[in-house]
């Protein structure tokens, strides 16, 4: 048996559930080369050294660009999805997940054994999502500022001059890469069985 939602969002233990739709998979399995590529190869530009897997920066330009492209659809179709579904109410915390953090924090720093159990994401995934949601349009921005100085001069006005647009989109990129790393932390401390969810769209609560 499959259930869409049991309990107002509860999960019901031994019984499979819907935890991912295909868009919202589908959507994330766009983000994920997307944002790689766009890190090892912005990182390569930054510091140009063939450890970094590019032969050339010229290749690593090219590899930018078209990923950045990517990670564009990506969060125009996210928000579209967030909004047309109400997904937006799950991702993002609200004032019982701030009220939470306290407790989920004693149980990830090992001062608690009994792990708090939550609808689907837990309030540090929800910080997190918030926190990339946010820094991932600003390397768009920034970006856009970069790849055109002199057509989208205004834009990097905003943000003190051209250099410190590199500036930002330099130390943004490095914030992304932490982000990314706690997410892919939660993800496998979390529940291997929530894990494979991204993979077949089912977690089965044990």
């Amino acid at each position: 048996m499959i259930f869409d939602n049991n309990l107002l969002g509860l999960r019901l233990k031994g019984i499979k559930t819907k935890r991912h739709s295909r868009t919202a998979r589908a959507l994330h399995w766009v983000l994920v080369p997307s944002f790689l590529l766009l890190a090892a190869s912005g990182f390569y530009i930054h510091k140009p050294t063939g450890a970094r897997g590019f032969r050339s920066m010229d290749a690593a330009r090219k590899v930018h660009f078209t990923a950045q492209y990517f990670l564009g659809f990506y969060l125009l179709s996210r928000v579209y999805y967030a909004v047309a579904s109400r997904d937006y109410r799950k991702l993002f915390p609200g004032a019982g997940d701030i009220a939470d953090v306290p407790r989920f924090a004693a149980y990830e720093l090992f001062l608690k054994r009994q792990q708090p159990n939550y609808p689907k994401y837990n309030p540090g995934q929800k910080l997190l999502f918030s926190q990339m949601a946010i820094l991932f349009i600003t390397q768009l921005v920034t970006g856009a500022a970069l790849y055109s100085p002199g057509k989208l001069q205004m834009l990097s006005r905003y943000f003190g001059g051209l250099h410190n647009t590199r500036l930002v989109h330099y130390l943004v990129a490095v914030i992304l890469s932490s982000a990314v790393a706690g997410h892919v932390y939660f993800a496998f401390t979390n529940s291997l069985g929530k894990l494979k969810s991204i993979f077949t769209g089912y977690f089965r609560p044990k």
